[in-house]
C-alpha cells in the first residue's frame, strides 16, 4: 500500500436506486464529489481503510471486460451502472486486477447496458487478445436481462446528481474522455475492441 496524490483510475459497478448508486458488495451509496473508505467489517475493524489483510477501501478494476463479466455473472439485476473511478489517499494496489482506495471520486458513467453484446463475438468475429474474456464475459447471453423501464432515465439523474459525464463507451473513445481523464493505453485499447466488436 502507498498514499497517492496522484489518482488511479479504475472500472467499477453499482446498483442504481432512485438517483443515487449503491456499491454492490457493501452497504454503501456514494455520495457527489469525495468519498472517504471506512472498514465495514462486523467483528475487527481497520482503523484506516484499506487496511491490510481486510476488503475495505473502495474498489476498481483496471479490466473494463473483467468488470462487464462481473455484471453478467448477476442475471437477476436489471439496475446495474458501469462507470469509472478516481481513486487516491492509501491505495491498496491487487496486481493486474485493480486496486482499493481510501478515498475515491466517480469520473464518469457509461450508458451501455453490461449485456449488449457484440454481434461479431457470436459470428466468429476476431476480439484479438481480448476474446477470451470477452466470451466469459458474454457466457449468461442466452436470454439476456432488459434494463429496468426507468433506467435510462433515473441514469441521466444520477449522472446530474453526481456531476459526472454520462456518455456511450464508444462517445467516450471518439471525443477523448478517456484520454482526457487519464485512461492509459492498455485500457482504452480494451475499450476500443469492445466497441469494434459492437459495431462490426
Amino acid at each position: 500500500m502507498n498514499g497517492r496524490v496522484e489518482p488511479v483510475l479504475g472500472w467499477r459497478l453499482w446498483r442504481l436506486r432512485g438517483m443515487r448508486l449503491e456499491s454492490w458488495a457493501a452497504s454503501y451509496t456514494w455520495e457527489p464529489g469525495e468519498n472517504t473508505a471506512r472498514c465495514l467489517a462486523p467483528l475487527r475493524r481497520c482503523a484506516h481503510a484499506p487496511g491490510a489483510g481486510c476488503r475495505c477501501g473502495f474498489w476498481a478494476l483496471f479490466s473494463l471486460l473483467q468488470c462487464v463479466e462481473r455484471a453478467c455473472a448477476e442475471r437477476s439485476e436489471r439496475s446495474t451502472v458501469v462507470g469509472l473511478i478516481q481513486g487516491w489517499g492509501e491505495v491498496a494496489l491487487h496486481g493486474s486486477e485493480g486496486f482499493r482506495a481510501e478515498r475515491a471520486s466517480i469520473a464518469c458513467l457509461l450508458t451501455d447496458w453490461p449485456w449488449d453484446a457484440p454481434r461479431a463475438l457470436s459470428e466468429g468475429g476476431h476480439g484479438g487478445r481480448w476474446r477470451p474474456r470477452l466470451r466469459r464475459a458474454l457466457r449468461h447471453l442466452s436470454s439476456p436481462p432488459p434494463p429496468e423501464p426507468w433506467h435510462a432515465r433515473m441514469l441521466r439523474e444520477a449522472a446530474a446528481l453526481y456531476g459526472v459525464p454520462l456518455v456511450s463507451l464508444e462517445e467516450s473513445l471518439r471525443i477523448g474522455l478517456l484520454e482526457e481523464l487519464g485512461v492509459d493505453e492498455l485500457m482504452r485499447g480494451e475499450a476500443r475492441t469492445w466497441v469494434e466488436m459492437r459495431t462490426r
